[in-house]
């Protein structure tokens, strides 16, 4: 997840004021795509925005949609620049890559003969979407609950009516799957929070979240840089101890961290020690020092992580490091830009026994529950 951007924020902020009523989020699901192949389930509608003639796809047949000079083809027929695909209400709408969108897209010609897609739909819809691949559909009830909230406040604060859409389907916003691995409890606890932000001084909270934070979340300052408020500042957790992510270790050769800190300007051949310089109060790497045969090289903690994947190199919590077997040993805890809910946390807590509530209380300190009308 990225952080806000000004007008995301001033849109927020209308939010509590009343001047939005019915919740829409716009979701780029496909953006700068050659092409693509979709399959209808139902009655799907073609639009033509240009013309206003609308055009009913045939049930349960694939089509492909390419873009022709500025203008989007769909079954071997142009039609104006952009296009909207409509699926009847109650039908499982159209599939694409495996995966079913139920809302409006709207399918536009994009620059350099490219199309971008992005589905309309009501935010609790999408909500369906988020829940089962950012948090396991397992996960303790409550800890979906607080999920939800803290989902919901996130895409809030997304809102852009000056761009084309508000939030990607990956990492870059929270990751969305269509209606795909919807069960019964994802929707239990969509449905038992609904319409609930989290908001602070009046104005929905950025609530980031992340799989672990090995023991104390990190201020968004630290992680980002940006101005940190109180929900946002940080607090210990001793709830996420007996994760599987709780702890982690990444070998890295030598020369690769060589090419690394080469690439930033060093002209070193060797290295004597690598270190944690600088730490947030949280304990995460802020600065990364590299001793070499000349002179100490530094780099921030997340571009480090971000250069060896942070799939791989799971946090900025490093713990110690240590030379082996031609490279350097990394041993750390936690999984993630750790600002916000940790989400191991938020399942332990609930199998505690405490509620979301609870559960949202001690992640975002300060922050109320609002229920957005």
């Amino acid at each position: 997840m990225r952080p806000r951007t000004l007008a995301s924020a001033l849109a927020a902020a209308l939010l509590l004021c009343g001047a939005a009523e019915a919740a829409e989020i716009r979701v780029g699901i496909r953006l700068g795509t050659p092409s693509f192949r979709l399959r209808t389930d139902g009655q799907v509608f073609v639009r033509d925005l240009a013309s206003g003639r609308r055009y009913l796809l045939v049930e349960r047949s694939p089509y492909e949609i390419t873009p022709v000079g500025g203008l989007v083809r769909v079954a071997g027929e142009t039609l104006g620049p952009e296009i909207s695909l409509e699926p009847k209400e109650g039908d499982l709408g159209v599939k694409i890559n495996g995966v079913f969108y139920r809302g409006r897209l709207a399918v536009k010609a994009a620059p350099e003969g490219l199309l971008n897609v992005v589905e309309h739909l009501d935010i609790e819809d999408y909500l369906e979407g988020v829940l089962p691949v950012e948090m396991s559909p397992g996960s303790p009830l409550e800890a979906l609950k607080a999920q939800a909230v803290a989902s919901r406040s996130y895409a809030m604060r997304r809102l852009t009516p000056s761009r084309d859409y508000d939030v990607t389907a990956d990492v870059n916003s929270q990751v969305y799957n269509g209606r795909n691995n919807v069960n019964g409890r994802i929707k239990t606890a969509i449905d038992k929070t609904r319409g609930q932000v989290l908001t602070y001084k009046r104005k929905i909270v950025t609530a980031y979240f992340h799989a672990c934070c090995g023991g104390h979340t990190a201020s968004s300052t630290a992680a980002w840089g940006e101005n940190v408020y109180k929900p946002l500042y940080g607090v210990k957790d001793p709830f996420c101890s007996s994760s599987r992510h709780s702890s982690w270790k990444l070998y890295v050769p030598e020369r690769d961290l060589l090419s690394f800190i080469q690439k930033q300007g060093s002209t070193a051949l060797s290295l004597r020690k690598v270190r944690v310089a600088k730490k947030d109060k949280s304990g995460r790497a802020l600065r990364i020092a590299f001793d070499t045969e000349k002179k100490t090289h530094y780099a921030e903690g997340k571009a480090v992580r971000a250069a060896f994947g942070n799939s791989d190199f799971r946090s900025t919590l490093i713990t110690s490091v240590s030379p082996t077997s031609g490279g350097w040993l990394f041993k750390g805890r936690g999984w993630g830009h750790g600002v916000g809910m940790c989400q191991s946390g938020a399942a332990a807590m609930a199998n505690k026994g405490r509620d979301y509530k609870r559960i949202l209380r001690h992640y975002y300190p300060g922050a109320s529950i609002t229920i957005l009308k």
